[in-house]
């Protein structure tokens, strides 16, 4: 450590904080045009899971990595599809869930005809964006 006017450096403050600054970049993006197309947005995916009913948007995982990365507090233990505690009941399946697995017919077995799935081994498949052309009434067709 050297010591100058007072002031300690280390290897981590050769540069006072002062001196740093954030500098942002920021591009201008120019758009296509869009005004006859319409981005049609997916379905939420619903669960319940005991008493509390989640709203999930879809994006291309596990459903119980894509519910927890949205914040939502879906309960689970494992990860692996054995204890069972991340089941939930599927109210609305949005773009559509992948078939149960093994593990989820293993350990759900009959109650799968009840729409009850292991969050963590329900995939939410990757679905792209589609365009769409706007009919008259400018509803996705």
């Amino acid at each position: 450590m050297v010591s100058m006017n007072k002031r300690a450096w280390t290897v981590g403050s050769l540069i006072p904080g002062s001196i740093i600054q954030k500098r942002t970049l920021k591009k201008q993006l120019t758009k296509p045009d869009t005004s006859d197309q319409q981005i049609c947005p997916r379905n939420n995916i619903i669960v319940q899971q005991h008493e509390n009913r989640f709203e999930i948007q879809p994006a291309e995982g596990k459903l119980l990595d894509v519910a927890l990365n949205q914040g939502i507090a879906l309960q689970y233990k494992c990860r692996k599809g054995t204890c069972g505690l991340c089941t939930v009941k599927i109210i609305e399946d949005g773009p559509g869930l992948s078939e149960p697995n093994e593990k989820e017919q293993k350990k759900l077995k009959k109650t799968l005809n009840n729409g009850l799935r292991l969050a963590c081994q329900a995939e939410i498949p990757l679905l792209e964006k589609q365009t769409y052309h706007l009919n008259s009434e400018s509803q996705c067709t």
